[in-house]
């Protein structure tokens, strides 16, 4: 037997390692965006948004991904380089490869984008932001208006406002940031908001989703707000271990 011989049978093994790798990383990520089908896209720019996989095209081993997003429109163009992300899961991990656009689709007003799937997916670990559903009745000033809603979600770093009827008021140009003064049941703060997301819901609410990072937050309300969210997560774990062992 000669040396080559001797090598092929560790060299095809390695081979087929590497695909059978492959694959599970390829389903884990598929499974991942069936759960959860946001995704953080990078442009060529350096910009991440965040925008939604609106189908997976196995055939043609592509994802096809919305312009919209919470950020504003997503604009791309054929070729462009892009890296994509999946949301963390309740493990924390996350999924991302690098790829191009390589279709731009007109579906009746909206724009989609076509993402070749390549063979290397990569996992990873992330951490983030303990975020709590409150849906906490609240009057919101921004801007020197007050309205009234609920503060649907909130964590350290991010808020979503669900408010009563259309918001008007127009972004700034300083990176979106909005005076705000918030006014919950349990507790009230004023900071910034650097909006990320405005979306106006008619039916049948008829009311405004406003999302967004906060900024300038003091660190008396800092220190208030992290010791909320911190007795909330111990005691959604403490339910959770309950019924593990009831």
């Amino acid at each position: 037997m000669s040396f080559f011989d001797f090598l092929t049978p560790k060299t095809f093994h390695k081979e087929r390692a590497q695909e059978v790798m492959e694959k599970l990383l390829k389903d884990e990520f598929i499974y991942q965006l069936k759960q959860d089908s946001s995704l953080t896209v990078l442009s060529p720019s350096g910009k991440k948004f965040i925008s939604n996989a609106v189908t997976l095209d196995r055939k043609r081993n592509s994802l096809i991904i919305a312009e919209k997003s919470p950020e504003g429109r997503l604009i791309l163009e054929r070729n462009d380089p892009v890296t994509l992300v999946t949301q963390a899961n309740t493990n924390h991990e996350v999924y991302s490869f690098n790829s191009r656009v390589s279709n731009i689709i007109l579906d009746n007003s909206d724009i989609l984008y076509e993402v070749m799937i390549p063979k290397r997916i990569l996992k990873g670990q992330r951490r983030k932001d303990y975020r709590i559903n409150i849906d906490s009745s609240s009057k919101v000033k921004i801007n020197h208006s007050v309205y009234e809603g609920q503060v649907s979600n909130i964590s350290t770093r991010g808020v979503l406002f669900a408010l009563d009827g259309y918001w008007p008021e127009p972004i700034e140009e300083d990176n979106g940031l909005v005076q705000c003064d918030i006014d919950m049941n349990f507790m009230a703060f004023n900071c910034n908001i650097e909006v990320r997301y405005i979306n106006f819901e008619p039916y049948p609410g008829r009311r405004t989703y406003i999302g967004g990072q906060i900024k300038n937050l003091q660190p008396l309300f800092q220190h208030q707000l992290d010791n909320f969210l911190t007795a909330q997560q111990r005691i959604e774990q403490r339910k959770k271990a309950e019924l593990r062992f009831s």
